[in-house]
């Protein structure tokens, strides 16, 4: 199989390589930029850009899976929306066969921009006409992490809203489960898929400050509004018994966070 992977320089993307590769399939990654001097002879680079639509058609031209996994939290509107009209437009002309769309958990119950930017998107790929699986990811390990080294550049102390609910995951994890997605042929909106545990960022604070060796006492830090509401009631986490889940845990993460980057 010959797998476009949109996205394919980022934390995800890399992963997705990898994932896809290890699987023995042909993996075509789509950037904006030119292919490192580095890159393995076999893998395939496409120039596109999901912004201007440049190159969207050629990138597309004999693959027989999509990952769409370029996002921009900061530019959504143009990349997460704009991008993924382009995309899904380009693959019904060119008669992609199927068109597997990476999202996330909970957009529908929390009042982010960049949510409704990921909702509005997965509705483009629903209708526009393309054979398509939608899979929603809760966040990754990588980000809970980058959400706490933020933190702690505060001085003296360690303030963190402690009563967030989280269930992340591993990238890698996340990465084998789209490219089995892509295996398996178009979906719809498949099952969730999130880490194996539910904990409040209190938690994983506690545990992020022992292995990072950081001994400053962490500060509750009381967030209101509807948006700290929705992370203090955990629906960005699977609901019940519904959805699948990684074997990753946050502290064995902590301990080998391995290829696994920020995203």
């Amino acid at each position: 199989m010959r797998i476009l992977l949109t996205g394919g320089t980022g934390g995800l993307g890399r992963e997705l390589v990898r994932a896809a590769e290890g699987a023995g399939h042909t993996v075509r990654v789509a950037s904006r930029r030119a292919c490192p001097a580095d890159a393995p002879p076999a893998r395939e680079w496409a120039r596109m850009d999901v912004e201007t639509g440049d190159g969207v058609r050629d990138a597309l031209a004999g693959v027989d899976a999509v990952i769409h996994a370029a996002s921009d939290p900061r530019r959504h509107a143009v990349v997460d929306v704009r991008g993924t009209r382009a995309l899904a437009d380009a693959a019904r002309e060119v008669g992609t066969p199927h068109l597997v769309y990476v999202s996330i958990v909970g957009i529908d119950g929390i009042p982010l921009a960049y949510y409704r930017s990921k909702r509005e998107a997965e509705r483009i790929v629903e209708g526009v006409g393309v054979p398509h699986s939608i899979l929603r990811i809760t966040q990754f390990h990588s980000l809970v992490d980058a959400m706490l080294a933020g933190f702690a550049r505060v001085p003296l102390l360690f303030p963190v809203p402690t009563s967030f609910r989280f269930q992340s995951c591993a990238t890698s994890e996340a990465a084998d489960r789209l490219v089995r997605a892509a295996e398996a042929g178009p979906g719809g909106r498949l099952t969730d898929f999130g880490g194996p545990e539910v904990l409040t960022l209190g938690e994983m604070a506690r545990a992020w400050k022992a292995a990072r060796g950081i001994g400053r006492p962490t500060l509750p830090l009381p967030v209101p509004g509807g948006l700290a509401a929705a992370f203090r009631a955990g629906r960005n986490t699977l609901q019940a018994e519904g959805g699948e889940r990684g074997t990753v845990r946050w502290e064995d993460w902590l301990r080998a966070p391995s290829a696994d980057a920020a995203s």
